[in-house]
């Protein structure tokens, strides 16, 4: 009798929600998200991105800067390169007549010779475009901060789930050994009634399945348990066989409403502030767009030289000045591609509108899940005090001879239907707490 009411009153709601915290070692929650924080390898991966971003931001601030641009060739040359000057090419004078008298052609020797090209230029129009694209650059940094922060949630949630799950695989653990031990009593007395003759052989049969089954039961959870602990450890960044012992949290009902719940989403959701950027950055781009239609006007100087090419070309030669580019006829390919970035700002202003509505709806649907797994945390825990007291009543019957083992066998299943619904309510209570935390922002 003692042991039997002894593994009737283990699943208490309290004991359940408490077995881990035994252990000085444990984890808490708190510290497995810090954790996690610092070492999980998605987050470093989105840090690293932001630095990459970073770094182009930094190239691009470097095109505000003057361009240098050198180019040389020296050879032989493959044709002999002849030059005529015809006659009086260079006038023709009172006193000496036509220079040069007659048709002279003056040719290269085929000997080393070559010639180099420099310049400098610093962008004068070209800083409206330039700009523009700093601008880009900077807004793809932020981008790529929202990218983090998101991940850092999506992970801050994992943690959360995995940790509740772990919790109840140490219940399920407790349960799976208390329907064990259940099953072996229940096994013992129906033999004892089979040799007292009140206890049919089938009911004493199906007794012993059911405590090879609870046998089963005990291995299979205990290798759930062992499967999330190496989840929850590749998450936080541990080596897979690290033991991890976690406790219970404080996740007791708050007064968040639903209204104040879709602000905080509104407000702390990275997929927000990420849709708002993509609407500056639309609008970059199409500013960007429209200055290409402004001609590109630098200061430059530049310089030729020329070596072994005889007295046909200069030595040296250098100009400083202004330079024009321009194409001032495209059959309006620039305006046409202006207007279609246009429509892409439209749509992303439409997008910030249907995201900040979706978290929104997520936060509010997250909160009505987590009220819901609080009620049902405590239907299942009426239900198992019920089922305990029913195993309790007609355990005693049977000893007295005035129930029937079956009464026994389906008080016995009740039971344990009780607990495995207690066990998923507890692990649903947990999902429905990470969903709501990251559905409100919360890292």
């Amino acid at each position: 009798m003692i042991l039997i009411v002894n593994t009737l009153t283990y699943l208490s709601s309290a004991t359940i929600l408490v077995l881990a915290t035994s252990l000085a070692s444990a984890i808490t929650l708190d510290e497995a998200l810090t954790e996690a924080q610092s070492h999980n390898r998605q987050i470093r991966i989105s840090g690293t991105r932001i630095e990459q971003k970073q770094e182009e931001l930094a190239a691009q601030k470097t095109r505000r800067m003057p361009v240098t641009s050198t180019q040389a060739t020296a050879g032989i040359s493959l044709l002999k390169t002849n030059v005529t000057f015809p006659r009086g090419a260079f006038g023709d004078y009172a006193g000496t007549g036509p220079i040069p008298g007659e048709d002279t052609k003056v040719g290269l020797p085929r000997q080393f010779s070559g010639f180099a090209y420099s310049s400098i230029s610093l962008p004068l129009t070209q800083q409206i475009r330039v700009g523009a694209a700093i601008e880009g650059a900077r807004l793809d940094v932020s981008l790529a901060g929202t990218d983090c922060a998101r991940t850092e949630q999506e992970v801050a949630a994992q943690v959360r789930q995995l940790y509740f799950g772990l919790l109840s695989a140490e219940a399920a653990v407790k349960a799976a050994q208390s329907n064990l031990e259940l099953a072996r009593e229940v096994e013992r007395l129906a033999k004892q009634g089979v040799d007292a003759g009140t206890v049919l052989p089938a009911d004493s049969g199906e007794a012993t399945a059911r405590r090879l089954r609870a046998d089963t039961a005990v291995n299979g959870v205990r290798m759930d348990r062992e499967n999330l602990k190496e989840q929850f450890n590749l998450l936080v960044g541990r080596n897979l066989d690290e033991p991890v012992e976690v406790t219970q949290p404080d996740v007791a009902a708050s007064d968040l409403t639903a209204e104040v719940a879709r602000q905080q989403a509104s407000a702390k959701r990275p997929e927000v502030e990420a849709a708002r950027l993509r609407i500056r950055q639309a609008e970059t781009a199409v500013r960007g767009k429209k200055a290409e239609l402004i001609p590109d006007v630098s200061l430059t100087l530049q310089h030729f030289g020329f070596l072994n090419t005889g007295n046909i070309a200069p030595s040296n030669y250098a100009v400083a000045g202004v330079s024009l580019t321009w194409e001032p006829w495209d059959w309006g390919r620039r305006r046409k591609e202006a207007h279609a970035l246009q429509y892409q700002a439209e749509a992303a202003k439409l997008a910030l509108d249907d995201t900040t509505q979706q978290v929104q709806r997520q936060a509010s649907q997250a909160l009505r899940a987590w009220e819901q797994s609080q009620r049902e945390i405590a239907a299942a825990e009426a239900a198992v005090t019920a089922a305990q007291e029913s195993m309790r009543v007609t355990r005693q019957r049977v000893e007295q001879q005035v129930a029937l083992m079956r009464q026994l066998l389906e008080a016995q299943t009740t039971f344990e239907t009780a607990q495995e619904q207690q066990v998923r309510a507890i692990a649903a209570r947990g999902t429905a707490w990470a969903n709501l935390q990251l559905a409100t922002g919360t890292k």
